[in-house]
């Protein structure tokens, strides 16, 4: 019998491609070295090609956008995350490295539930970041980089976005061999929302790119054992952190993955743990120096947690796409934003009723698989209309049914894939826990192109081979994944077709600003056409042109163009006039720009209005003040 020794020593003089092929020939048809040489130089140039057709797709997209509006619409959704980020990149080149005036969005909604200071006693103080600093602090680089260019920031992006094909190759190539590395490449390469992401002010193409490479780290740390190796592994970790907290999940999952794999050498275990953790605190040390020194709390991240498990789990909101329930301000007091009793209050919002709680659950799960992409901040769709190579490009709905048919075909070979189980696990658990968003779901991706591209080699080898039983297999595990995905798992109704109108209007205002007023227009048109062909109300379209006009309005005044400001709030009142179930704030913002107008009558008449409909709202006694002060009713 051959013993422990002498198979490890086998192992080691065994190729990693070889030994994790997924197919049974293996993926070298001949022992001489040769036929490898030549293998790896084809593999080599087939690398390069997939590399090269990536970046001239990137390079494509943005030659497509920078010649919109569309770089710019961050900066006028003063409500986005978008925006969010760059104001804090902004702080941070004013001199405020550190974040002792720590920047926080204070967003409309956020002031309908509260002040701002009881926000900041929900969050843990306001020296806690507003989320994972990586990304601001990259963009203030960015944005100094370019000297103050979005259209260089987002090219900076899309080219850091390029190298994704490349880490995906060395990773796929480790878990199975080159030939799943070059399908996995390619994929990447040709996924649409990868490429319109990382051309957008949003960190979400951050992890899709250092979470995979985090795994490889950590493959590649346990091939070779040396505690060096170890040490990088766990600061890729904590870099991954630092971009994207739901990771830490899986800190604990590598841990148990560790000492699974070194279960005979409980010690050597410990040790790797501890050079992995210790990797860890090398990635946040700027983060913990910076907590210390502003008084934070010395290993808080964000504070973005609470928010998102009641957004995501509240039995009065609704977990696909982002609505603030109702019961959002009362869970937060009850619970002082603690993470544990946010998790329980949230709980108690179903009075017991855990049906209902299994089936919001359920609803979840559907849209993780839902081939429709989810809008927020900005919308896929709208990109798709802009760029067209975003319509050449691979999407969600081929993605998830390949990956998942992958998946289950190779269920069988886990204990290989551990890692990227546990991963796969982490990542899922963390989408469930907030709500499901296109741009959220992004980190699940690199899993599914693994397994996608492991099920396309396995396929090509059964029919290489003649072998009818595993193609007819395959092609059947394909086929029941494609009908999932179309016809169980989309969540129907208008309300996952209705038209992300604040890309349009954000455009339309901008080319207004910069007098292109034909493509404005265009812009006001295709909004209508979008909501025609998606069966909406037409009497949502005058709301539209309504926020639009109100938009241009204040950006005139602003300007001091008095007569073209007055211009755009009498045709936002004619549109208004047509809404058939006005929004509150419309007569809000009416007040407002009345007051500019010093048309105090009108003025008083629209934020008496809006002071009925909205009573209790956080600035109500300010506006029944206003009012007393130009002589009515408060």
């Amino acid at each position: 019998m051959v013993d422990d020794t002498s198979k490890a020593v086998e192992r080691k003089k065994m190729s990693p491609s070889v030994a994790g092929s997924v197919g049974h020939k293996g993926i070298f048809p001949s022992n001489a070295a040769g036929d490898r040489a030549d293998i790896r130089r084809s593999t080599r140039w087939i690398l390069i090609g997939i590399l090269a057709l990536g970046l001239l797709l990137r390079l494509l997209h943005f030659w497509a956008i920078t010649g919109t509006a569309f770089p710019e619409i961050g900066f006028v959704l003063t409500q986005s995350d978008m925006y969010a980020n760059w104001q804090w990149a902004q702080a941070i080149l004013a001199g405020d490295w550190l974040g002792r005036e720590t920047y926080h969005p204070y967003f409309e909604w956020m002031k309908r539930i509260a002040p701002l200071e009881t926000w900041y006693r929900w969050w843990g103080g306001k020296a806690i970041f507003q989320q994972a600093p990586l990304y601001p602090y990259l963009l203030a680089g960015l944005w100094a980089l370019c000297r103050g260019s979005v259209t260089g920031v987002l090219l900076v992006q899309l080219l850091i976005g390029a190298v994704q094909p490349l880490v995906m190759y060395r990773l796929a190539s480790r878990l199975f061999d080159p030939r799943v590395g070059l399908v996995a490449a390619g994929l990447t390469a040709l996924y649409g929302p990868f490429i319109f992401h990382q051309g957008v002010l949003l960190r979400d193409w951050l992890p899709p790119l250092l979470e995979p490479l985090a795994l490889l780290a950590l493959l590649r740390a346990k091939e070779t054992g040396r505690g060096t190796a170890w040490l990088w592994a766990g600061a890729a970790l904590g870099l991954a952190l630092l971009a994207k907290e739901t990771i830490f999940l899986f800190l604990p999952l590598v841990t148990l993955w560790i000492f699974l794999d070194q279960r005979t050498a409980w010690r050597s275990a410990a040790r790797t743990v501890t050079w992995v953790l210790v990797g860890v605190l090398l990635s946040l040390s700027p983060l913990l120096f910076r907590n210390v020194a502003v008084r934070a709390p010395v290993f808080a991240l964000s504070n973005r947690a609470a928010e998102g498990i009641i957004e995501g789990n509240a039995a009065d909101g609704f977990p696909v796409g982002l609505v603030h329930p109702l019961s959002m301000p009362g869970i937060l007091e009850r619970s002082q934003g603690r993470l544990q009793a946010v998790i329980q209050e949230t709980l108690r919002t179903y009075q017991g009723d855990w049906r209902q709680f299994f089936r919001l659950q359920l609803l979840k799960l559907r849209a993780l698989g839902d081939p429709f992409e989810v809008p927020n901040n900005t919308s896929f769709y709208y990109g798709v209309g802009l760029s067209p190579v975003l319509r050449g490009t691979l999407g969600y709905g081929i993605v998830f049914p390949l990956g998942l048919a992958g998946f289950l075909l190779l269920l069988r070979a886990w204990r290989r894939h551990l890692l990227v189980f546990l991963y796969g696990g982490a990542t899922v658990g963390g989408l469930m826990a907030v709500p499901i968003m296109a741009r959220y779901r992004l980190m699940l991706v690199p899993v599914l192109i693994l397994y996608a591209a492991a099920l396309l080699i396995r396929l090509a080898d059964a029919v290489r081979d003649r072998s009818l039983r595993p193609a007819l297999g395959i092609l059947g595990l394909i086929i029941a994944g494609v009908l999932a995905q179309q016809v169980v798992l989309p969540i129907a109704g208008d309300a996952w077709h209705r038209v992300h109108s604040p890309d349009f209007l954000a455009s339309a205002f901008l080319y207004a600003q910069a007098k292109q007023f034909d493509r404005a227009a265009a812009e006001m048109s295709q909004l209508l056409d979008k909501v025609q062909q998606n069966a909406l109300q037409a009497s949502e379209v005058p709301g539209y042109e309504t926020e639009y006009h109100q938009l241009l309005a204040r950006h005139l005044f602003a300007q001091g163009r008095w007569a073209e400001a007055r211009h755009q709030v009498e045709l936002a009142l004619a549109a208004h006039a047509r809404v058939r179930e006005p929004d509150s704030e419309a007569y809000y913002k009416f007040g407002q720009l009345y007051l500019l107008l010093e048309e105090p009558a009108k003025a008083k008449a629209f934020l008496a209005r809006f002071l009925e409909l909205k009573p209790a709202h956080p600035q109500a006694d300010e506006i029944r003040r206003l009012l007393s002060r130009l002589g009515g009713s408060p």
